[in-house]
């Protein structure tokens, strides 16, 4: 087998951040997707990686970053450009045929990042290959002039001339960034936020939850004492799978001290959701999300030293078994 060096791994480049409304439309075409037929010519076959045939005319440019569907996949379709996806890229320099992947191990669906992420620290283009696509699809993109970061682009291009020598290509020069494909596999979407059934608690002294239009929680705590055993809540209950004690787990949380009623951690402002097993979540998670289903939200307080607590509100996003 074939063995490729993944882009992020050569490059050393920093870790991704890992991540609309809850609800997505039924199909990518309702929500406004369409081909560019600029890449109509353009024929990707085989499985994702370095041997897959990526064919496309001699002298291939495109100044503007196009998107073309290979496959249409009838999963969940990305809305906002904050969702958690799992997605593999391969970029391809057509006239060497060098391929090259972003990250090792295709096909992961623990490896979840936001498109918004990705755009910011190195691929912009990636925000129009991604919008309205749908779990389960194969895209191919051009990066056009203005699709790579600066500083992304010209490791890329010095990547790619390496691979195409090293592969038998002994003069090629580093292809112009107008010249290079992606092929985009859309693994695995998650919704935004928690998408279950509100329920009604009616336990004296927890603090109170509102959601804004995003389903970003916002939290009251109440002049009172904090409970002196950890306090939980289901808020909203998922339709989704029980969680297993060897899932790995995608959240988005919100931590408030009970004290200062001052935000400690949201992985809403980072705009990276989690995803790890229940055991390394933060402290208190794993327990108040013992029996929790996918889509649910829940309301936990953790006590601490003093009278001290930790006030969390976590959305279940998704789960998948831990490799």
């Amino acid at each position: 087998m074939r063995k490729t060096t993944a882009v992020a791994s050569v490059l050393g480049l920093a870790a991704l951040a890992l991540v609309g409304c809850s609800a997505a439309p039924e199909t990518p075409e309702t929500c406004g997707r369409a081909d560019d037929s600029a890449l109509a010519s353009i024929d990707v076959s085989g499985d994702f990686g370095a041997d897959m045939t990526v064919d496309a005319p001699a002298g291939f440019r495109s100044a503007d970053v196009a998107v073309g569907d290979i496959v249409v996949g009838d999963g969940p379709v990305i809305e906002s450009m904050n969702q958690g996806v799992a997605f593999d890229v391969l970029f391809v320099d057509p006239a060497t045929g060098a391929k090259i992947p972003l990250w090792d191990g295709p096909g992961s669906m623990m490896r979840v990042a936001t498109p918004t992420a990705v755009s910011q620290q190195m691929l912009p283009a990636i925000e129009d290959a991604l919008a309205c696509a749908s779990e389960g699809s194969r895209i191919v993109a051009s990066l056009g002039e203005d699709g790579v970061t600066e500083e992304f682009g010209a490791q890329l291009q010095s990547v790619l001339q390496q691979v195409g020598q090293a592969a038998g290509a002994g003069d090629a020069e580093a292809p112009d960034l107008d010249s290079v494909l992606l092929v985009i596999d859309v693994n695995r979407v998650l919704p935004a936020a928690a998408d279950g059934t509100p329920v009604y608690n009616s336990a004296f002294g927890m603090p109170s939850v509102v959601r804004d239009t995003n389903g970003v929680p916002g939290i009251t705590v109440p002049i009172a004492d904090a409970p002196t055993e950890q306090t939980t809540q289901t808020l909203l209950k998922g339709d989704g799978a029980v969680l297993g004690e060897s899932d790995a787990v995608t959240v988005q949380y919100t931590n408030v001290s009970w004290t200062s009623r001052s935000v400690t951690t949201s992985t809403w402002e980072s705009g990276a959701p989690e995803t790890s097993a229940l055991a390394d979540l933060p402290e208190g998670f794993a327990e108040a999300l013992k029996g929790a289903t996918v889509g649910s939200q829940v309301l936990t307080v953790v006590p601490g030293e003093s009278g001290e607590a930790t006030v969390s509100v976590i959305d279940v996003l998704g789960a998948v078994p831990a490799a």
